[in-house]
């Protein structure tokens, strides 16, 4: 318990040491909550909620918050677990070769991961309840938390597998981009298709568009963000697994279990 506690604590320090990543979002998610009235025009948007199949009709300044807030957070909660991973990484497998169990260390690696998926989703919908009343904001809160450990888990596997910050940072753009739009009813308010229940931002969306303009919240997109949360931090926590198992020193063939050998100098060649 006490490596798991020590393994904790280091893991929160590595996340609160982004002070980029921490600064924008405290600041661009009030922003983009504040400027969401004054960025859409004042008119309605009938949308098909695909999750339950209902026909809403919202503002499209309460569509757009949504859409704004899960942007926010998937890309810069992705960023700020990325960049910790990155940097904790030498660190991490220098202890485990020195002998730290890798177990707290996988726990405490989730626990930093909930932890801060928690704050950011309470953080955006203390935010959204100070200018609006969605229907139901615990459901909000709810969605906002998975979209944050789905694009967190997907941080942690980016590390372990591109060679830099900026590769990093191009896919994640790249692929917050491409899940988030087809999701946006601001851009495909009549989805079709099998595609779209199968990307990871499908069951956040569908969550917080049901908590904020539905009169019911379905769960089964709450299963299928938590679905893509485990699965990718279950890749995350396999691969650092892997990456720091204690590897035995190679030996020539033929000569395991031997002790120390004696080198004997080649006899001389004749005269």
């Amino acid at each position: 318990m006490r490596a798991y506690r020590i393994a904790a604590r280091y893991n929160l320090a590595e996340l609160t040491k982004n002070t980029l990543a921490a600064l924008l979002l405290a600041v661009l998610i009030p922003v983009w909550i504040l400027a969401a009235p004054q960025t859409f025009a004042p008119a309605s948007l009938t949308f098909r909620l695909r999750a339950t199949s209902q026909t809403l009709t919202a503002s499209t300044d309460h569509v757009g918050m949504i859409h704004g807030c899960l942007g926010v957070v998937m890309l810069l909660m992705a960023f700020l677990t990325f960049s910790a991973a990155r940097q904790a990484g030498p660190f991490d497998r220098r202890l485990t070769a020195a002998g730290y169990p890798r177990t707290p260390l996988l726990l405490a690696k989730v626990t930093s991961l909930l932890s801060a998926a928690a704050l950011v989703a309470l953080y955006t919908t203390v935010w959204t309840l100070a200018v609006w009343s969605p229907r139901h904001p615990g459901f909000l809160w709810l969605g906002l938390f998975t979209a944050c450990l789905v694009y967190g888990a997907l941080g942690l596997v980016l590390a372990l597998f591109l060679p830099g910050e900026l590769e990093g940072m191009v896919v994640i753009f790249a692929t917050s981009n491409l899940d988030l739009l087809p999701q946006s009813p601001l851009v495909n308010p009549d989805p079709h298709g099998f595609l779209g229940p199968l990307l990871p931002m499908y069951g956040s969306m569908q969550t917080c568009l049901a908590a904020g303009l539905a009169p019911t919240t379905p769960l089964r997109p709450v299963a299928a963000s938590l679905t893509w949360a485990g699965a990718l931090t279950l890749i995350a926590l396999l691969a650092f697994w892997i990456r720091t198992r204690k590897r035995s020193p190679q030996m020539p063939d033929g000569q395991e279990g031997r002790g120390p050998q004696m080198c004997v100098p080649d006899p001389a060649p004749p005269g």
